[in-house]
């Protein structure tokens, strides 16, 4: 009776464990390409305070680097966290909409930077997603997937040239926390450290 029981009580764990692995992810819906386009292209340009790592074997300069950044409509801080190339680590770029400072943040004054304002490889890598986000797909998919952090909802564009850009939305904030693109020969992952929303930001947050 008692070996009954037990098979009986593992029997119900296996099945819960299935249930719960089959409603973590979701399969692939139908969305239409410019539906795709528009939610997509929202949830990279919401106001955001994230850490993201890069993971980009092809950077133009630098490699893997942690980055922290602040973005709020038109104005950025990017703040080089750790990275493989000594000489970044401590980099910053800011815009404050009209001017920009490219300076280390231990740096006192630092002169504005020309026009564009660029820190690679971050800039490079924002440059390539903005691209993609504008372009138009060829095909669209969206799905609801289980990360660390909570489910997401995961946007994936795929254009005629070959391209393709993926997006985790976190479905609690609705920020984004993953992204990959592959444009050429060029192939990126940006995984989130920490995010949140940036509400009511300083003034002296886009000022070096």
């Amino acid at each position: 009776m008692f070996l009954k029981i037990l098979l009986a009580v593992n029997l119900m764990l296996v099945l819960s464990l299935l249930a719960l692995a089959t409603s973590a992810c979701a399969a692939p819906g139908p969305i239409s390409t410019k539906a795709a386009q528009a939610a997509l292209s929202k949830v990279w340009q919401i106001d955001q305070h994230i850490v993201w790592e890069i993971e980009w074997p092809a950077a133009p300069v630098g490699g893997p680097l942690t980055v922290e950044t602040w973005r709020a409509g038109q104005r950025y801080r990017f703040e080089i966290l750790e990275s493989t190339a000594p000489d970044l680590v401590g980099q910053t770029l800011i815009f404050d909409g009209q001017t920009a400072w490219r300076t280390n943040r231990f740096e006192s004054e630092p002169p504005p930077s020309p026009s564009p304002p660029l820190l690679s490889p971050v800039s490079d890598a924002f440059a390539i997603i903005n691209k993609l986000t504008a372009a138009s797909p060829e095909t669209a998919a969206q799905e609801v997937v289980q990360l660390p952090t909570g489910p997401a909802q995961k946007i994936t564009l795929t254009f005629d040239t070959g391209n393709s850009l993926t997006l985790w939305r976190d479905e609690a904030t609705g920020l984004p926390i993953r992204v990959f693109f592959g444009m050429g020969e060029q192939q990126a992952t940006l995984r989130a450290r920490s995010f949140e929303p940036l509400l009511d930001p300083p003034e002296r947050l886009f000022k070096p």
